[in-house]
């Protein structure tokens, strides 16, 4: 990926990108104060708790199933193209299993570009959303800056949010969680802040 981005976003050849990440190595036989290793895969989903970007927990510690009223998707942090894939991944599994945006939920997802829009449309994601519930928006500046869509209206709304702050009142006056592109598609489906793996069922069962 890191090869592709290079490419794309900086122009390079793929000789010379691949040639400046194989120089992104120590030195033979360097010495290091500490060696930490992490296993990723223990790694678990993150969200912000309101008020500051800094509160991150694991979601299973600080708001699994909370209920959630709005979910915005987009701004400029999020509004990327391989954003828009993460969010398609999670509504193109969620339709397969006949299950649409929480009643209770208004879900929306913006662009961060005219680019990223085409981009979407060539792969069908904008049909994808709508199908599920989800209202599309023109890219533009939206709920990241307290306008538009996406913004509470009222202290007791919860949102989940890709943005990238959640200062108090940065969108609305409502509570407002920070996830990762993901958690904010499966927490629409579900209807409360979920995270999200593949083949995972995100609806309640109907009565």
């Amino acid at each position: 990926k890191t090869v592709a981005y290079l490419m794309e976003y900086r122009g390079m050849t793929r000789e010379a990108a691949e040639r400046l990440c194989r120089g992104l190595a120590s030195d033979p036989g360097a010495e290091y104060c500490q060696v930490i290793e992490i296993d990723a895969g223990a790694i678990r989903p993150l969200i912000a708790l309101p008020g500051d970007p800094g509160n991150g927990r694991a979601i299973a510690e600080g708001a699994e199933r909370v209920r959630v009223d709005i979910a915005y998707a987009g701004s400029c942090t999020a509004g990327k193209k391989e954003d828009m894939d993460m969010y398609a991944r999670v509504l193109a599994a969620a339709a397969e299993r006949g299950e649409r945006v929480a009643p209770w939920v208004r879900f929306y997802i913006q662009c961060g570009s005219q680019d990223v829009k085409r981009y979407c449309e060539e792969r069908g994601y904008l049909e994808l959303f709508r199908n599920v519930g989800a209202t599309f928006l023109e890219p533009s500046c939206g709920a990241c800056i307290n306008a538009g869509p996406g913004v509470s209206k009222t202290g007791a709304e919860v949102t989940i949010s890709a943005i990238n702050r959640n200062f108090p009142g940065r969108s609305g006056p409502g509570q407002l969680y920070l996830a990762n592109p993901y958690t904010v598609a499966a927490s629409a489906i579900a209807g409360y802040i979920t995270e999200w793996q593949p083949g995972m069922a995100l609806a309640e069962p109907s009565a």
